[in-house]
Protein backbone atom coordinates (compact mmCIF):
# COMPACT_ATOMS: atom_id res chain seq x y z
CA UNK A 1 0.00 0.00 0.00
CA UNK A 2 1.41 3.38 -0.97
CA UNK A 3 2.05 6.13 1.53
CA UNK A 4 -0.77 8.22 0.02
CA UNK A 5 -3.25 5.35 0.39
CA UNK A 6 -2.19 4.76 4.01
CA UNK A 7 -2.63 8.45 4.78
CA UNK A 8 -6.06 8.53 3.12
CA UNK A 9 -7.13 5.42 5.05
CA UNK A 10 -5.95 6.93 8.32
CA UNK A 11 -7.85 10.18 7.64
CA UNK A 12 -11.01 8.24 6.71
CA UNK A 13 -10.85 6.15 9.91
CA UNK A 14 -10.17 9.27 11.97
CA UNK A 15 -13.15 11.06 10.45
CA UNK A 16 -15.44 8.07 10.96
CA UNK A 17 -14.42 7.68 14.59
CA UNK A 18 -14.81 11.41 15.13
CA UNK A 19 -18.31 11.34 13.67
CA UNK A 20 -19.38 8.38 15.80
CA UNK A 21 -18.07 9.83 19.04
CA UNK A 22 -18.89 13.52 18.44
CA UNK A 23 -21.00 14.80 21.28
CA UNK A 24 -20.67 11.65 23.35
CA UNK A 25 -17.07 11.81 24.61
CA UNK A 26 -14.87 14.90 24.55
CA UNK A 27 -12.26 16.65 26.61
CA UNK A 28 -12.20 20.40 26.81
CA UNK A 29 -9.46 22.70 27.95
CA UNK A 30 -9.89 25.55 30.40
CA UNK A 31 -8.84 29.10 29.52
CA UNK A 32 -5.36 28.52 31.01
CA UNK A 33 -4.73 25.63 28.63
CA UNK A 34 -5.14 22.92 31.29
CA UNK A 35 -7.30 19.87 30.79
CA UNK A 36 -10.86 20.35 32.01
CA UNK A 37 -13.32 17.70 33.15
CA UNK A 38 -13.85 14.73 30.93
CA UNK A 39 -17.40 15.05 29.69
CA UNK A 40 -19.43 12.03 28.66
CA UNK A 41 -22.59 13.36 27.10
CA UNK A 42 -24.25 15.36 29.84
CA UNK A 43 -22.25 13.72 32.67
CA UNK A 44 -18.80 14.65 34.00
CA UNK A 45 -15.95 12.40 35.09
CA UNK A 46 -17.03 12.74 38.73
CA UNK A 47 -20.28 10.94 37.87
CA UNK A 48 -18.32 7.99 36.48
CA UNK A 49 -16.22 7.41 39.60
CA UNK A 50 -14.63 3.97 39.42
CA UNK A 51 -15.37 3.25 35.78
CA UNK A 52 -12.75 2.40 33.17
CA UNK A 53 -13.60 5.31 30.89
CA UNK A 54 -10.46 6.35 29.06
CA UNK A 55 -9.27 9.89 28.46
CA UNK A 56 -6.37 10.93 26.25
CA UNK A 57 -3.40 12.53 27.87
CA UNK A 58 -3.78 11.17 31.39
CA UNK A 59 -0.19 11.25 32.61
CA UNK A 60 -0.92 10.54 36.25
CA UNK A 61 -1.09 6.77 35.86
CA UNK A 62 2.49 5.41 36.12
CA UNK A 63 1.36 2.22 34.37
CA UNK A 64 0.92 4.26 31.19
CA UNK A 65 -2.80 3.64 30.86
CA UNK A 66 -5.38 6.44 30.63
CA UNK A 67 -7.96 5.40 33.22
CA UNK A 68 -10.01 7.95 35.12
CA UNK A 69 -9.18 7.94 38.79
CA UNK A 70 -10.05 6.01 40.85
CA UNK A 71 -9.31 2.90 38.83
CA UNK A 72 -11.81 0.07 39.12
CA UNK A 73 -11.35 -3.05 41.22
CA UNK A 74 -10.42 -5.31 38.31
CA UNK A 75 -7.66 -2.98 37.16
CA UNK A 76 -6.36 -2.69 40.75
CA UNK A 77 -6.12 -6.49 40.91
CA UNK A 78 -4.43 -6.72 37.52
CA UNK A 79 -1.78 -4.16 38.43
CA UNK A 80 -0.93 -5.84 41.75
CA UNK A 81 -0.93 -9.27 40.13
CA UNK A 82 1.28 -8.18 37.23
CA UNK A 83 3.80 -6.50 39.55
CA UNK A 84 4.01 -9.57 41.78
CA UNK A 85 5.30 -11.66 38.88
CA UNK A 86 8.81 -10.29 39.21
CA UNK A 87 9.03 -11.74 42.73
CA UNK A 88 7.41 -15.18 42.39
CA UNK A 89 7.96 -18.59 40.87
CA UNK A 90 5.02 -19.72 38.76
CA UNK A 91 4.67 -22.01 35.76
CA UNK A 92 2.70 -19.41 33.77
CA UNK A 93 2.90 -15.63 33.91
CA UNK A 94 0.83 -13.74 31.35
CA UNK A 95 1.17 -10.23 32.68
CA UNK A 96 4.03 -8.04 33.82
CA UNK A 97 4.56 -4.58 35.24
CA UNK A 98 7.85 -3.72 36.86
CA UNK A 99 7.34 -3.08 40.54
CA UNK A 100 8.32 0.49 41.38
CA UNK A 101 7.82 2.72 44.39
CA UNK A 102 5.94 5.19 42.18
CA UNK A 103 3.45 2.50 41.13
CA UNK A 104 2.96 1.21 44.67
CA UNK A 105 2.31 4.76 45.92
CA UNK A 106 -0.09 5.38 43.03
CA UNK A 107 -2.12 2.28 43.92
CA UNK A 108 -2.19 3.24 47.61
CA UNK A 109 -3.46 6.65 46.54
CA UNK A 110 -6.16 5.05 44.39
CA UNK A 111 -7.28 3.03 47.43
CA UNK A 112 -7.84 6.32 49.25
CA UNK A 113 -9.97 7.66 46.38
CA UNK A 114 -12.15 4.66 45.58
CA UNK A 115 -14.42 2.12 47.18
CA UNK A 116 -12.95 -1.38 46.84
CA UNK A 117 -14.51 -4.61 48.05
CA UNK A 118 -11.07 -6.03 48.91
CA UNK A 119 -9.40 -2.77 49.96
CA UNK A 120 -7.91 -4.22 53.15
CA UNK A 121 -6.17 -7.02 51.25
CA UNK A 122 -4.77 -4.63 48.61
CA UNK A 123 -3.62 -2.15 51.25
CA UNK A 124 -1.84 -4.84 53.34
CA UNK A 125 0.02 -6.10 50.28
CA UNK A 126 0.96 -2.65 49.01
CA UNK A 127 2.10 -1.36 52.42
CA UNK A 128 4.37 -4.42 52.85
CA UNK A 129 5.83 -3.82 49.41
CA UNK A 130 6.25 -0.10 50.07
CA UNK A 131 8.28 -1.04 53.15
CA UNK A 132 10.45 -3.38 51.05
CA UNK A 133 8.96 -6.57 52.52
CA UNK A 134 8.52 -9.12 49.74
CA UNK A 135 8.86 -12.17 52.00
CA UNK A 136 5.24 -13.14 51.32
CA UNK A 137 5.00 -12.00 47.69
CA UNK A 138 4.04 -15.53 46.63
CA UNK A 139 1.14 -15.51 49.12
CA UNK A 140 0.25 -11.96 48.01
CA UNK A 141 0.22 -13.13 44.38
CA UNK A 142 -1.97 -16.10 45.18
CA UNK A 143 -4.41 -13.98 47.18
CA UNK A 144 -4.99 -11.69 44.18
CA UNK A 145 -4.88 -14.63 41.77
CA UNK A 146 -7.64 -16.30 43.81
CA UNK A 147 -9.77 -13.13 43.74
CA UNK A 148 -9.42 -13.28 39.95
CA UNK A 149 -10.51 -16.94 39.93
CA UNK A 150 -7.10 -18.04 38.68
CA UNK A 151 -6.73 -21.65 37.60
CA UNK A 152 -3.24 -21.67 36.03
CA UNK A 153 -0.12 -19.94 37.27
CA UNK A 154 -0.32 -20.32 41.04
CA UNK A 155 2.86 -18.99 42.68
CA UNK A 156 4.99 -21.78 44.10
CA UNK A 157 7.62 -19.77 45.93
CA UNK A 158 9.82 -16.72 45.68
CA UNK A 159 12.48 -15.95 43.10
CA UNK A 160 16.05 -15.45 44.28
CA UNK A 161 17.61 -12.05 43.62
CA UNK A 162 19.43 -13.51 40.62
CA UNK A 163 16.27 -15.16 39.25
CA UNK A 164 14.34 -11.92 39.65
CA UNK A 165 17.02 -9.99 37.76
CA UNK A 166 17.00 -12.58 34.97
CA UNK A 167 13.19 -12.40 34.80
CA UNK A 168 13.30 -8.60 34.53
CA UNK A 169 15.93 -8.76 31.79
CA UNK A 170 13.73 -11.16 29.74
CA UNK A 171 10.69 -8.87 29.77
CA UNK A 172 10.18 -7.11 26.45
CA UNK A 173 7.02 -5.17 27.32
CA UNK A 174 4.65 -4.42 30.14
CA UNK A 175 1.05 -5.58 30.05
CA UNK A 176 -1.71 -6.52 32.42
Amino acid sequence: MTKAKKTALFVLIFLLLGTVSAGSIYIYFDENGGKGNLSLGDRTSEEFSGEETQAEGNTENPFGEPFISPINEGVMQQYIHAMSHQKVQAKKKWSFYKMTEERILYLLGELDKGDYKHEQEYREILVKWQEGDFSEADHDHNEIWSLQNGSVGRAEGLLSTEEEEAYLQKQKSEKR
